[in-house]
């Protein structure tokens, strides 16, 4: 891809007078449009606002934050969830096993109960996959933020690693 976006554009993309009014948001805009800046403009980047990496770095432990909040979120739906439907399925259980309950009544809760039991699976398939994927998202996206601003950047491999290494920290 050809690196199109001169300073003036790349300052006018982000609607920012220069570099140094970069706000988090506005960081990880630049660096995902950076495949595309002039490395001069890049260079002008870490001259006027050294603290970019920080904000980088700084950015991948809010999305830790984040993340860590939706998985917590989603554990308590899914307990209170699972909390529920064993509640119904003990009161079923409870009633299969009265005396006054006809074989007819047994069959359908134990029907009920099954649907329950199904259901239960459900919910954890489900509450796996929400995990996997948050995962999954957010890892290829905090790595190709990285590997777009070494590439755009000029970074070695060596410090491309030490860079991974403070990432790894974070997360």
């Amino acid at each position: 891809m050809a690196r199109t976006i001169g300073e003036a554009k790349a300052l006018k993309m982000l609607d920012i007078p220069d570099f140094r009014h970069l706000t988090k948001e506005k960081a990880v805009q630049l660096v995902s449009m950076l495949d595309r800046v002039d490395p001069e403009v890049a260079k002008a980047v870490l001259e006027q606002y050294p603290k970019f990496a920080e904000v980088v770095l700084s950015t991948a432990r809010d999305w830790k934050e984040d993340v860590g909040k939706a998985l917590e979120e989603n554990g308590k739906v899914t307990k209170e969830t699972i909390a529920a439907v064993s509640a119904a399925m003990a009161s079923l259980s409870d009633l299969v096993g009265r005396e006054d309950t006809t074989p007819e009544e047994r069959s359908e809760m134990a029907d009920r109960m099954i649907g329950l039991a199904k259901l239960l699976n459900e919910i954890d398939k489900r509450n796996k996959d929400f995990i996997l994927k948050v995962l999954g998202i957010g890892s290829v996206t905090l790595l190709g933020l990285v590997a777009v601003a070494a590439t755009a950047l000029g970074v070695n491999v060596k410090a491309l690693e030490s860079a991974a290494d403070g990432v790894e920290d974070v997360i």
